[in-house]
């Protein structure tokens, strides 16, 4: 029995504490107790945190336990039984100096766990640690579930201990049907595989995470390549090493995999087994006119012709070949060029270290397309790798229809999209630094004003130019002015519409409408026609877009004459808003040529989607 000394000392301390906190004011006394009950709290949910954690994650002792187990003569069925996994996530930035096939390993979390759910293939190799399912049926009946022990040996019902280690499925079931025939008579037997066992493999060299791994005995090499993350960048993506007890036993090369999809060469890997990753050898770099330009491992021996199976080339046509190499004896890189690309001599060229192959494609082999649409007699695509100019493709297309109206055209160019698209973005950061600077400077700022130019400038952020460009292509404007007869680029697009009879109006006016063109009207008699302009309108800033996209801006005193000759059926009036709510921000002179910029593009979609 054992006996406690007591502390009489710590009693009598306790003693008093208790007395002290009798005496102390209520105040003081409910202080206390808040104080003393918290800290208990804190530290049970930090013990609680603490068992938590611990009790989730199994230590190295534990996986120990679970392997000695498995490997028993008799195994109690233990639920608890926790599958090993390991993992492997990278999270680096794009490599531009790394070799071709790193960036299968680039932010791709790699997984590999245990699974019991695979099949298996009759050749597969038992071992200790495979789980057996042995049935018995017909004269005798009875059920074995059990492991394979230390020494490779599975205790069959009723019949005692038969060794199994190393050999097939498939053999082992021929072996233990013999058996059980032979001894059992009238007695058929049933086996499965219930569970396999885990190995451990070693992975090495330059590996982006060198280790030993815990992986099922079905694991492949290519499971553990990507498991593990594969190689660093040092690593060779051509020469992974496979040894068995020190000797090589498989190299690998994975752009068979990557470029060919040839799995010829994927083992199934051992206990014990150590896949080696050597340092990169040889490198060549490829750019140009190539499908993928970049830097490539490749063995020695190895030629020209070979290495481009690997990048592909862009274009299949004329090209030229630019070969540089660095000579040691003349300490100097040395460069040849190849005018023609199926030269012997260039492809029977063996590669060295540090090689750089550039392909250059020549211009008159690249095929440049335009789209017609509308109110053409062979509307489509057409090539224009001659460099042909509008009024040839429009003779290629057969010319127009008669209800064809050119003056209402929407040409359209990706170089312009993109200039358009910098503007609105550069416009959105300029009203946007107005914003700030007039909030900062103390000016009064209406609440609704800030939200709706909030809105606005996140609009120019986001919308998508067309990218239209004012073009005349009426065959009188095309035959007597040289400028209008544009050469075509590459993805030009032109839309010749139906001759309209409208007149929109839109912006600030009661009721935004459109209006059967009439010659006698006015711009104003069409405002008017609209209901009139708003209160929030600005008379000064009225602009009509004219069918073929030219805004022009108009005066209220070009009201006082007649200019009904400036509309032209298809024209879009606009009036805009008056900016005084928005005179703290200075920004009439940014924000009107914006909204000029999205009415034309307004106009020039609808006048598409009209027609369509």
């Amino acid at each position: 029995m054992m006996h406690a000394e007591i502390n009489w000392a710590g009693v009598k301390a306790l003693s008093d504490q208790c007395k002290n906190f009798n005496n102390m004011n209520k105040n003081r006394k409910t202080g206390l107790v808040k104080i003393i009950k918290y800290s208990l709290i804190s530290l049970f949910l930090a013990f609680f945190y603490s068992f938590s954690v611990s009790a989730a994650a199994p230590t190295v002792e534990d996986i120990q336990k679970i392997q000695e187990l498995k490997l028993g003569e008799e195994v109690v069925e233990n639920e608890t039984y926790i599958e090993v996994q390991t993992s492997t996530t990278k999270t680096e930035e794009a490599c531009s100096t790394c070799i071709y096939g790193y960036d299968f390993f680039r932010s791709t979390p790699t997984t590999f766990a245990l699974s019991s759910n695979v099949p298996v293939s009759p050749d597969y190799v038992l071992g200790p640690g495979d789980k057996l399912v042995v049935e018995l049926y017909g004269n005798n009946s009875n059920k074995k579930d059990a492991y394979l022990s230390r020494t490779g040996t599975f205790n069959l019902p009723l019949i005692g201990p038969i060794s199994l280690a190393g050999l097939t499925l498939s053999k082992a079931e021929e072996i233990i049907s013999a058996k059980v025939k032979n001894e059992l008579i009238g007695t058929e037997v049933f086996i499965t595989l219930s569970e396999m066992r885990s190995i451990n493999v070693y992975v090495v060299g330059a590996a982006y995470k060198p280790g030993t791994y815990t992986v099922s005995s079905m694991a492949s090499l290519t499971n553990i390549i990507f498991a593990s993350g594969g190689p660093d960048r040092e690593g060779s993506l051509r020469n992974i090493q496979v040894k068995r007890k020190g000797v090589t036993l498989r190299e690998y090369d994975f752009y068979d995999l990557i470029l060919n999809g040839d799995t010829s060469k994927d083992i199934r890997l051992q206990e014990g087994d150590t896949i080696f990753y050597p340092l990169i050898s040889n490198i060549i770099k490829i750019n140009g006119s190539v499908q993928r330009p970049g830097f490539y491992e490749f063995k020695q021996g190895e030629t020209v012709s070979s290495i481009f199976k690997y990048s592909g080339l862009a274009n299949r046509g004329k090209v030229k070949v630019e070969h540089s190499r660095y000579d040691a004896s003349l300490d100097k890189r040395m460069v040849n060029v190849y005018e023609n690309f199926s030269d012997p001599k260039l492809q029977g060229m063996l590669i060295l270290d540090d090689d750089i192959i550039s392909i250059f494609s020549s211009k008159t082999v690249e095929s440049s397309t335009v789209h017609l649409t509308g109110e053409f007699l062979y509307p489509g695509y057409y090539d224009i790798s001659s460099g042909e100019s509008i009024i040839e493709i429009i003779q290629k297309a057969g010319g127009m229809t008669e209800e064809a109206y050119p003056e209402a055209s929407v040409f359209t160019r990706d170089s312009v999209k993109k200039l358009q698209r910098e503007s609105y973005l550069k416009n959105a950061d300029n009203l946007e630094r107005s914003l700030l600077d007039a909030v900062s400077s103390g000016s009064q700022v209406d609440g609704e004003s800030y939200a709706a130019m909030l809105q606005f400038i996140e609009r120019l952020r986001e919308i998508e130019p067309i990218g239209r460009q004012v073009v005349s292509v009426d065959s009188y404007s095309l035959r007597t002015d040289p400028k209008f007869n544009l050469t075509l680029q590459d993805g030009d697009t032109l839309f010749v519409p139906k001759r309209s009879s409208a007149i929109g109006v839109v912006g600030e006016v009661l009721n935004s409408t459109s209006h059967i063109y009439d010659e006698s009207l006015s711009i104003d008699d069409y405002i008017q026609l609209s209901g009139g302009t708003t209160n929030g309108a600005d008379l000064s800033k009225i602009f009509v877009i004219l069918p073929n996209g030219q805004a022009l801006l108009l005066k209220r005193k070009l009201f006082q004459g007649d200019i009904s000759s400036r509309v032209l059926p298809g024209s879009t009036i606009v009036v805009s808003r008056n900016p005084d709510p928005f005179n703290w921000l200075n920004l009439t002179s940014v924000i009107t040529p914006v909204l000029s910029d999205l009415a034309v593009s307004a106009a020039a979609i609808a006048a598409i989607s009209n027609n369509n």
